[in-house]
């Protein structure tokens, strides 16, 4: 069973695989039977070969993913965390996610579920990370 160190790093070796367009490096973390809901609520993209094609048109359209800090389960299955994920499809879409991965016995991403809805993504100019999660405080404290 994978350790929470392992886990919470998987999260940003993904993103940066994806971010550098390493498809089959970002496949590498994932089981044959994958089972990959991104969002939720829409049929699941299941195993690696559908996963491939997900990855290469997000890599096609320059996805640029910046994940949060991650939180783990106490069982040592899974991980939590909030991301920021920008496509260029050509406009620029950005979404804030919520991902959550479950790991095997062998410390491989079985089933991702990601968590975002219609009122999560704009579409135009994409904002750093950093800046949406300022205004997002600023307007919780004004």
């Amino acid at each position: 069973m994978p350790d929470e160190a392992f886990r919470k790093a998987m999260v940003q070796e993904y993103a940066r695989r994806l971010n550098a367009g390493d498809v089959e490096g970002a496949l590498d973390l994932f089981t044959d039977d994958v089972v990959f809901e991104d969002p939720v609520g829409r049929p699941p993209t299941v195993g690696r070969e559908a996963l491939r094609r997900h990855l290469v048109l997000s890599v096609e359209n320059h996805v640029e993913e910046t994940p949060g800090e991650s939180v783990t389960s106490m069982c040592g299955r899974f991980v939590v965390t909030p991301a920021r994920v920008v496509l260029r499809t050509p406009a620029v879409m950005s979404l804030y996610i919520i991902g959550i991965v479950e790991f095997n016995d062998e410390g491989l991403g079985c089933h991702v579920r990601a968590f975002w809805g219609m009122t999560d993504m704009t579409v135009g100019v994409a904002r750093h990370p950093d800046a949406t999660a300022q205004a997002d405080a600023t307007r919780q404290h004004a």
